[in-house]
């Protein structure tokens, strides 16, 4: 291979420049391990260590030096449980027989600790959760599911999912394996475990709660006395006008709309969200991200049925 014989002037200048630094560096490492040497000799430290012997007097040097048995008293915060303080109300019962603690106490310490402290996933925390269930006296009231400790800690889940069979649009029986088979006699897929690209999954959300977010955000809009809509908005039509008179004066009225798209290119599923958007806000603000309203969601090779879809979301 050629080499090159000539370089331009700023590449010798770099040369010059790191040769220049390495050089800098090795006398200041050089300079700094002699001063160390130099700076404190053995006999200075004798002597210092002599100072040290004759200055501090002869009973607090000794109880200074002597290894004394100590117990920890109720000063001292030893112990990482004294810094849990459950603020709420606790009603629940012990976790065993004899234990200081209540089940719902156990367990936030337990998941404080594994959540926040080891930071490990769903599967491992429920696997630990189990492996401390067997070591726990005989009986405890551990949970051992996400379902139960929701259910100790006073919270629901906002959404849930169902399944269906893509050929008849039945609910499918879930068995003790986690595998989906068809319900249906007259179906040809009845009683067959069913594939993936066969099962139409659809998750619901939970709609009350949107709808209650969404209005206490948009209150000062939704109290004003004059109508600030378009004439052409859906709420000036005669229709709506009919039905919000026979109504109660705060109805919410909801605009449903549904787009699919695919999941992954080399497949033919898709997903299909369910939107919803309330009438009594004024456009643009009804059209916002913020303001639209998730109904559900339909996965699945098959478009989705409206009137199965409409009865399944609502």
């Amino acid at each position: 291979m050629y080499k090159k014989k000539f370089y331009s002037r700023r590449v010798v200048d770099r040369r010059h420049k790191r040769l220049h630094k390495s050089k800098n560096h090795k006398n200041y490492i050089q300079s700094s391990s002699s001063n160390d040497d130099t700076d404190c000799p053995i006999d200075d430290f004798k002597e210092f260590k002599h100072l040290i012997d004759t200055s501090i007097p002869s009973m607090i040097y000794k109880d200074f030096n002597t290894n004394q048995a100590y117990d920890d008293d109720v000063h001292d915060n030893t112990n990482e449980l004294n810094d849990f303080v459950d603020n709420s109300t606790d009603y629940s019962s012990p976790l065993y027989r004899g234990c200081k603690y209540s089940t719902k106490k156990s367990t936030k310490m337990l998941l404080d600790f594994l959540i926040s402290q080891i930071h490990l996933d769903k599967k491992n925390i429920i696997g630990l959760i189990k492996l401390i269930k067997l070591l726990l006296p005989i009986p405890n009231k551990l949970p051992t599911s996400w379902k139960k400790i929701k259910k100790l800690f006073g919270t629901t889940t906002l959404s849930f999912t169902t399944f269906l069979c893509a050929n008849c649009l039945n609910v499918c029986k879930i068995t003790s394996f986690n595998t989906k088979n068809c319900s249906n006699n007259s179906c040809r897929l009845f009683d067959r475990t069913l594939k993936t690209s066969e099962i139409v999954e659809i998750v619901h959300l939970d709609i009350r709660s949107q709808i209650k977010l969404i209005i206490n955000r948009n209150i000062n809009l939704l109290q004003q006395q004059h109508n600030v809509s378009p004439s052409s908005d859906v709420t000036s039509g005669s229709f709506y006008r009919k039905m919000a008179s026979s109504e109660h004066s705060n109805t919410v009225t909801l605009i449903l709309h549904s787009d699919g798209a695919p999941l992954v290119r080399s497949t033919k599923q898709s997903i299909w969200p369910f939107f919803a958007s309330i009438v009594e806000l004024p456009p643009p603000v009804r059209d916002y991200q913020a303001n639209i309203i998730l109904l559900s969601l339909w996965s699945s090779k098959r478009k989705p049925d409206v009137n199965v879809f409409l009865e399944k979301s609502m």
